[in-house]
């Protein structure tokens, strides 16, 4: 049966509550799939989670709150993959910069496979951070920073030459360096038929070969030099 109108039974259970978040957040993320952050509202995640908008209130203050909430999640997923995913260190390579390259592709790559999350991350201080209470805020950036020190702690693995404290600053970049190019490599309809004019080839937006140079860059800036 359907949980919106009448159908719908509140959970009781620490459990059962938590079950239901977790499928709104799924209705959240599959919406993602379809369309941009700007174009679901509430009432969309509501009905695709087979709820009415007053009902998906009773676990999220907003909208805001429910995409701040899922980005954490799919964050914390690709934490859970990204080891695997990043090309090992390899010391029989063509030399440092080659490593870097690797490293850097890799990443980026990462990245572009998981578009709800970049996609979120592109609109996290300009929307979704703005609209929610300071206490949504405040679990946000705890989660946030504890899986910046998580993906410190995977990068400094990965690339040696990092120290952590380099590795951490690497690590506190990536949402900022997604925020900035995602949109860029994801315009709207009227700047896509814009850049198919052939003078503006050069405005056309790769997002994982440009995110991968940026962090190539980024990653060769902040290596320990090497002892004289």
């Amino acid at each position: 049966m359907s949980e919106t109108g009448q159908g719908f039974i509140r959970a009781r259970s620490p459990e059962n509550r938590e079950l239901r978040r977790q499928s709104i957040l799924d209705a959240a993320e599959q919406l993602l799939d379809k369309a941009q952050v700007a174009d679901i509202t509430l009432r969309d995640i509501g009905r695709q989670a087979g709820i009415a908008t007053s009902n998906v209130l009773r676990y999220f203050e907003n909208r805001e709150a429910v995409f701040l909430e899922l980005l954490n999640r799919e964050y914390g997923a690709w934490l859970d993959a990204l080891p695997a995913e990043l090309a090992p260190a390899d010391a029989d390579s063509a030399g440092p910069m080659s490593s870097v390259r690797g490293f850097a592709d890799a990443y980026a790559a990462s990245l572009a496979a998981r578009p709800a999350m970049c996609e979120l991350a592109s609109v996290l201080a300009s929307v979704l951070e703005r609209t929610v209470s300071v206490e949504t805020v405040r679990t946000y950036k705890r989660q946030a920073l504890a899986g910046n020190n998580r993906l410190a702690d995977i990068v400094h693995a990965r690339v040696p030459d990092l120290d952590r404290a380099a590795a951490q600053e690497l690590a506190s970049a990536t949402i900022v360096l997604i925020a900035g190019l995602w949109p860029f490599a994801h315009p709207g309809p009227t700047v896509v038929e814009a850049v198919e004019d052939p003078a503006l080839l050069a405005a056309h937006v790769d997002f994982p070969a440009r995110y991968s140079r940026m962090i190539e860059l980024l990653t060769t800036s902040l290596q320990t030099p090497a002892a004289p």
